[in-house]
């Protein structure tokens, strides 16, 4: 799940096997239907910007849980040095003024420094930097952007025709995977990134889908994506709210959870208020990407541009529009 994000990509080193017969197709394939399974959030007819493959875990049950023991066991440990140690032991001459001193130190080090290793090894990666990671896809000078951070150097710029693009792997679970493209030099890997969500691979016609999203775009253009008109729609809405932050906690607890919500109810909205209040701090403690100027002198889009698609304000807004309930 953490596959370059707190656990980087690998890079500088040869292209494996495996990576070579997972390539994805540059040509049409039947019985693969174009779609951006709510990774899309901008589209136009100049380029299509997508979510970063780290976006869906942000600020859920991982980060939420540690930020918590960050939270309490520096409480719990003040209390048991100045409670059981200082007050309960040492004043009642149950122990020396050296030992409780020794164990107090010891106690603090354990407790304060536990959050330390919590923030080091993943906090950090999730508080207090970017709310999201975006890759942008420009069809007209067939490059494409992917946000690293703001200032100089901050964008990595590829030519489309010189990725390698496949379908890649979790470095720990295997069986999770992503639209990856390589930058390489030769055979080994310079770059590495990941384009919108991940998947497990019993869903991997969902990486398809993506990708030949993408890949229409690219190479046929924006009116290839959508053949009805309601299929062009973006689903994401990036503000930071309290809505966003409830529906996405929603939608990724899984409907077997949620259908036991009216019988576990004492359980399941404490959860669920926990998780959308850890989505929403991680979210609003983070600042929006800014692209260069030079990348979005590239990526001018003309004001009447007739393909370019609503953004909505919400999460899934458009989802509910009259004739769209009910579509395969």
């Amino acid at each position: 799940m953490y596959t370059g994000w707190t656990t980087p990509f690998k890079l500088d080193r040869p292209l494996e096997r495996e990576e070579r017969y997972a390539a994805l197709p540059h040509q049409r394939q039947a019985g693969t239907i174009p779609d951006p399974h709510s990774s899309l959030l901008h589209f136009n007819s100049t380029y299509a910007e997508f979510i970063d493959r780290r976006y869906r875990l942000r600020g859920m049950a991982t980060t939420t849980l540690w930020l918590l023991a960050g939270i309490i066991f520096p409480v719990i440990g003040t209390l048991f040095v100045g409670y059981f140690i200082w007050i309960g032991s040492y004043l009642t001459g149950e122990i020396s003024g050296r030992f409780a001193t020794i164990i107090s130190i010891a106690s603090f080090l354990i407790c304060f420094g536990g959050p330390w290793v919590l923030w080091k090894f993943l906090l950090c990666h999730d508080l207090f930097t970017y709310t999201h990671y975006p890759i942008r896809f420009n069809r007209k000078n067939r490059k494409v952007y992917v946000f690293r951070h703001n200032g100089e150097g901050g964008v990595l710029t590829v030519p489309w025709d010189d990725v390698f693009w496949h379908i890649g792997r979790g470095m720990q679970q295997k069986y999770l995977c992503d639209v990856r493209g390589h930058l390489l030099d030769g055979v080994r890997v310079r770059e590495t990134f990941a384009v919108g969500h991940y998947f497990d691979d019993s869903r991997v016609d969902r990486i398809q889908g993506l990708w030949e999203f993408i890949r229409r775009y690219m190479e046929e253009g924006p009116e290839t994506v959508a053949e009805h008109p309601l299929d062009r729609m973006i689903e994401l809405s990036m503000t930071p709210s309290w809505t966003n932050c409830y529906l996405w906690v929603m939608a990724n607890i899984g409907t077997g959870f949620t259908s036991l919500r009216f019988v576990l109810f004492p359980l399941f909205y404490p959860i669920v208020g926990l998780l959308t209040l850890g989505r929403w701090l991680t979210l609003n403690s983070c600042k929006a990407p800014i692209w260069p100027p030079e990348v979005e002198s590239e990526c001018q889009v003309d004001p009447n541009d007739p393909n370019r698609w609503e953004e909505p304000s919400y999460l899934w807004e458009f989802a509910n529009r009259p004739g769209d309930v009910g579509r395969n």
